[in-house]
C-alpha cells in the first residue's frame, strides 16, 4: 500500500478540525477559535500568529510584547511553588512515591501552562493540557487506593487503567485538538476525584463537606473528638470551598469577558483566569496535604497525622500527631 500523501492526510485532519503545520511539528487547530472577546483589542507580539485552540479573556501582548497573556502566565508560579514544596515535603518526610509524583505533576502543569499562556502556541497548549490529564490520573490512583496497605493485583489493575486512559486520550488530544471535549473530560475526572475524596473524608472524619449530606455509617463520636481529626475535616471543606470558588471565577472569565473589560469607573479587568490559577494552585496544596493526612491515618493505626495551619491559611500535614485513643 502506498503511503498517504499530504493532501490525504490534510483531508482527514480537516474533518477533525486540524491541519498540517506548515512549519513542521504537531498539527494545528483550524477550529477558529474559542475566543472570549471580540477581535481588535490584541497587540502584535514576539511569538507570532496564534495556533492554540483557545484565546482567554486577557488581551494579548498588552503588558509586554514578549508574553502573550502576562497575568495568566505569571500566575502559574502558584502551581510551580506548590508542586516544588510538595515534592520537598514528601522526600524530606519519606512519604510514599505517589506524593512525590503528585507534587511533580503539579509543578509540570505550572511550567506547561506558563508556556501556553506566554505564547498561545498549540504545542505549548499541549504542554499544559496533557500534564493536567496525567496529574489528575495520578491523584485519582492515590485517592482510590488510599485504604490499601499492601501491594495487590488491585494496584496493578488500577495503575494500568489510569495509564492506558491517559495514553489513549493524550494521543487523541494531540491529533484532534479537542477544546470543549477536553474541558468536559477534565471536569469528569475532577468529579470522580471529588467523589472519591468525599468518601474518604466521610470515612475518616465522620462528616461530609457537602451541605445537607449526612454520613450514614459513623464510628462512635469520641473517635472524632480530637484536634487532628478536626483539622483533617477542615482540610476537606477548605478543599471543597476553594475548588468551587475557582470554578466560579473560571466560568465568569469565559462568559462575561466583555463585561469584565468594560467595568464602571474605569476599573480594569480583574484577570479572573489568573485568579483561577492562584486558587487552583492553593487547592492543589490543600489536596496534597489532605491526601497525605488521610493516607498517614490509614498506614499508622496508633498515631494520628498532625496538620498545622500557618497564619490560619497555609496547612502542612505531618505524620505522628496525637495517639488516636487519647483525649484531646
Amino acid at each position: 500500500m502506498a503511503p498517504a500523501t499530504n493532501a490525504e492526510i490534510a483531508s482527514v485532519l480537516a474533518k477533525a478540525g486540524t491541519a498540517l503545520n506548515p512549519q513542521g511539528g504537531l498539527p494545528v487547530s483550524t477550529n477558529r477559535l474559542s475566543k472570549f472577546e471580540a477581535e481588535g483589542h490584541d497587540h502584535p507580539g514576539f511569538w507570532g500568529e496564534q495556533t492554540s485552540t483557545i484565546d482567554w479573556c486577557e488581551r494579548n501582548y498588552v503588558v509586554t510584547p514578549y508574553i502573550a497573556e502576562f497575568w495568566n502566565t505569571i500566575s502559574n508560579s502558584a502551581f510551580i511553588l506548590v508542586g516544588l514544596m510538595g515534592m520537598v515535603q514528601a522526600i524530606r518526610h519519606r512519604y510514599e512515591p505517589r506524593f512525590v509524583l503528585i507534587g511533580l505533576g503539579i509543578m509540570i502543569v505550572g511550567f506547561g501552562s506558563s508556556a501556553f499562556h506566554g505564547t498561545l502556541l498549540f504545542e505549548y497548549q499541549m504542554a499544559d493540557e496533557l500534564p493536567m490529564i496525567w496529574s489528575i490520573m495520578v491523584w485519582n490512583y492515590a485517592m482510590f487506593l488510599c485504604e490499601s496497605t499492601k501491594t495487590t493485583v488491585k494496584h496493578t489493575v488500577t495503575a494500568t487503567i489510569c495509564a492506558t486512559y491517559a495514553i489513549v486520550y493524550s494521543v487523541m488530544h494531540v491529533y484532534f485538538a479537542f477544546t470543549t471535549t477536553f474541558q468536559l473530560n477534565f471536569a469528569l475526572m475532577t468529579l470522580i476525584s471529588g467523589y472519591i475524596l468525599h468518601r474518604q473524608c466521610c470515612e475518616h472524619t465522620g462528616a461530609s463537606f457537602i451541605p445537607f449530606v449526612r454520613v450514614r455509617k459513623r464510628l462512635p463520636s469520641e473517635h472524632f473528638n480530637t484536634k487532628e481529626i478536626q483539622n483533617l475535616y477542615s482540610l476537606c471543606w477548605h478543599y471543597a470551598v476553594v475548588i468551587t470558588s475557582a470554578l466560579a471565577v473560571w466560568l465568569i472569565d469565559q462568559h462575561a469577558c466583555d463585561v469584565l473589560h468594560n467595568l464602571p469607573f474605569g476599573i480594569p479587568n480583574p484577570q479572573l483566569h489568573a485568579w483561577w490559577h492562584v486558587l487552583c494552585g492553593y487547592n492543589c496544596h490543600l489536596g496534597l496535604q489532605l491526601s497525605i493526612g488521610l493516607r498517614e491515618k490509614v498506614l499508622n493505626k496508633t498515631r494520628l497525622p498532625q496538620t498545622i495551619w500557618y497564619g490560619e491559611v497555609w496547612p502542612i500535614t505531618n505524620r505522628g500527631g496525637k495517639d488516636e485513643k487519647s483525649e484531646d
